[in-house]
């Protein structure tokens, strides 16, 4: 009886609170940046629309309102010919080659009617971010002012210098600065190559906007660029400062 009473005078332990079985946590993720490709470019004096292979980020075609165009074709997604127009008339052929590894052979025509006369190539060697790092030229053309030249580049990717060699003994060093938003061109696939020859100065390929170029050896060249920028942080607007010609841009979304 003394047993009984001791055992029912003891405190009951409280039971342990079992915890609820967790079930899986939504995976949180950040919404998808859109990409955009531009499709027109239009001053004051001057309009420029891009095409593009359906679905793609491959132009194909730029046409611009002073005459010019350009037309381009495409070998298992590289370049393979640009034909430049002037008032609808073919007056010169670029052809893209493939050589060892990520290096390209750029091979340049004159077009005369019926007969293409060649006037010279570039030796495109490339890093393995598909960046150029070196140009090598041969014959007499082209017409690319940086035709024997080395390229180097920041972290963000966007070229931060050329070395332009005139001779053994010269060279000319041009340097580059960028914003942090995104470039014009940035989604626009192979367009370091096809801006060599395209014939706009202000066409950029880098990841970021241009801010400023400036060649130590020809100061005149200098040339500092603003933008205005749209909600998603691409320029809707560019000016070129010191010619103050402004272009506003037109996007489309990159599927």
């Amino acid at each position: 009886m003394e047993l009984y009473l001791i055992a029912s005078c003891k405190k009951a332990k409280p039971r342990k609170e079992e915890k609820p079985v967790e079930t899986d946590k939504p995976i949180i993720t950040d919404p998808v940046k859109k990409q955009f490709i531009p499709i027109k470019l239009e001053s004051e004096n001057l309009i420029i629309n891009l095409k593009y292979v359906e679905n793609s980020a491959l132009i194909s075609e730029v046409n611009s309102s002073d005459g010019y165009s350009v037309k381009i074709t495409y070998r298992d997604q590289l370049p393979f010919e640009c034909l430049k127009y002037k008032s609808k008339i073919p007056f010169k052929s670029i052809y893209f080659r493939k050589t060892a590894n990520t290096d390209l052979k750029v091979t340049f025509f004159d077009i005369d009617g019926k007969v293409d006369t060649p006037t010279g190539s570039l030796m495109l060697t490339r890093n393995t971010k598909e960046q150029l790092i070196s140009i090598q030229a041969s014959g007499d053309g082209p017409s690319y002012p940086y035709k024997e030249s080395t390229w180097s580049y920041s972290s963000a990717g966007n070229v931060s210098g050329i070395i332009v060699k005139g001779s053994p003994n010269d060279a000319s060093p041009i340097k580059y600065t960028h914003d942090e938003k995104n470039g014009i061109f940035k989604n626009v696939q192979h367009a370091q190559l096809l801006f060599l020859e395209m014939g706009y100065s202000f066409f950029c390929a880098d990841t970021n906007n241009r801010l400023s170029y400036s060649n130590t050896d020809k100061p005149l060249e200098n040339t500092d660029f603003s933008y205005q920028y749209d909600s998603v942080d691409y320029p809707k607007q560019f000016t070129i400062l010191q010619s103050k010609q402004t272009f506003k841009i037109t996007y489309t979304e990159l599927k």
